[in-house]
């Protein structure tokens, strides 16, 4: 603050008051230059992202370039889950009578074809069946005789009625006897022909114990000496040539499953290659542990794999939803600054020095798959670029080392 220790002059004020304003306008100035200065150097900085290679220098860094294009990303819709068994692919063996085991031909794990022996019981209750059998044989052919006998005595009005029906119904009934015990003696394997003659009757004491399906021995809790009875369960066979995924799908993924459609599998053993699956059925109530529903999925197991019920898997199901074109680029053409993404690319036009011009631009990323990914510039970009597809960080390592 300035003070007069006399009354001014006019002529002091004129000069006071010329002084405010050059100091006011070398203010002005100087701030509008400090605006411009820091234009420039945003000006510079938004330079300093670009830089200019040449084709030697390219190889060198074993760069690629590809035109991106526009396509249809196919994203997935990734369900989790865990292998199992076909119902028609898995048996129980057991046998229909009781018996002691007498001899066992497979371990756990061996691989058992259709109709192969498991095992042999020794059977008492197979004896007796075999004895009915034989009595009840021998009846119908008595009662064959009688029945013939009393058909002609009615012929002839000699024979009574009565005796005739009473002899039918015995015939008739015996016949059905013989019918059931022989389907019985035929599906414990013995053959009825040689139980035809009581004189000549072959007596089977063994009962052998088949596998009903082809597959693996799964479990086998038999040894020699041990009571069969029919509910026990002599050995687990599972065939895995073709299993099933049983994978959970959540509500609002539900719209995009259907009966019918290919499901991709993975499995987490990196050994075990992917494989395709196709939907077979989809239950209509939801998991109470886990609130899903549960899709299963119908696959061949790939060969020479091992693939076992019980394995994690993952399907990957594609979204129908997906038909908007976008720029696509593969992975490796990305560049991760913190949670932004970057790529770099050129229009490949060549200046004096025979380099090209590249330029680093950041993008929005959209919907991706295993192998692409869609991408969106921030800034408009012309139809013929070509995009850097793999080694950004060395091109980014460059920029940094020229500015």
């Amino acid at each position: 603050m300035i003070y007069f220790t006399k009354k001014p002059t006019q002529s002091l004020m004129l000069k006071f008051i010329i002084a405010i304003c050059i100091s006011v306008s070398l203010v002005a100035c100087g701030g509008k230059t400090s605006t411009k200065t820091e234009s420039k150097k945003a000006e510079e900085k938004k330079e300093l992202l670009t830089l200019s290679l040449s084709a030697k220098q390219l190889e060198l860094m074993n760069i690629q370039l590809v035109q991106p294009g526009k396509k249809a990303i196919a994203s997935y819709v990734y369900l989790n889950g865990k292998v199992s068994s076909l119902p028609n692919n898995q048996a129980n063996i057991s046998s229909d009578l009781e018996g002691k085991v007498e001899q066992v031909f497979v371990t756990e794990g061996n691989y058992i074809g259709r109709g192969q022996p498991v095992l042999t019981l020794r059977s008492m209750p197979l004896i007796e069946l075999q004895n009915e059998y034989l009595n009840t044989k021998s009846e119908m052919d008595f009662l064959a005789i009688e029945f013939k006998r009393q058909t002609e005595l009615v012929n002839s009005n000699v024979g009574a009625l009565a005796q005739y029906q009473v002899v039918e119904a015995k015939y008739n009934a015996i016949i059905a006897k013989e019918k059931a015990l022989r389907a019985k003696l035929e599906t414990l394997g013995v053959n009825v022909n040689d139980l035809q003659t009581p004189q000549n009757a072959v007596i089977k004491k063994m009962i052998t114990i088949s596998s009903p399906i082809s597959g693996y021995i799964h479990k086998l809790p038999v040894k020699v000496g041990m009571l069969a009875s029919p509910q026990s369960v002599l050995a687990e066979v599972v065939n895995l040539s073709e299993m099933q995924a049983d994978l959970f799908v959540y509500d609002k993924d539900l719209n995009l499953i259907q009966e019918g459609q290919t499901v991709d599998l993975d499995f987490i053993n990196a050994s075990v290659p992917n494989v395709t699956g196709r939907v077979i059925n989809i239950e209509r109530m939801i998991d109470s542990e886990n609130k899903a529903i549960t899709i299963h999925v119908k696959f061949s197991a790939p060969d020479k794999s091992f693939v076992v019920p019980g394995m994690s898997v993952r399907g990957a199901v594609v979204n129908p939803n997906d038909k908007e074109l976008s720029y696509a680029v593969p992975f490796s053409a990305l560049l991760k600054e913190e949670d932004n993404y970057y790529v770099f690319f050129t229009n490949k036009t060549e200046d004096k020095e025979g380099k090209m011009s590249f330029k680093k631009a950041k993008v929005k990323l959209g919907d991706k798959n295993e192998q692409m990914v869609e991408i969106q510039f921030l800034n408009a970009v012309t139809e013929d670029i070509f995009i850097v597809q793999n080694n950004p960080m060395i091109l980014e390592n460059e920029r940094r080392k020229n500015q």
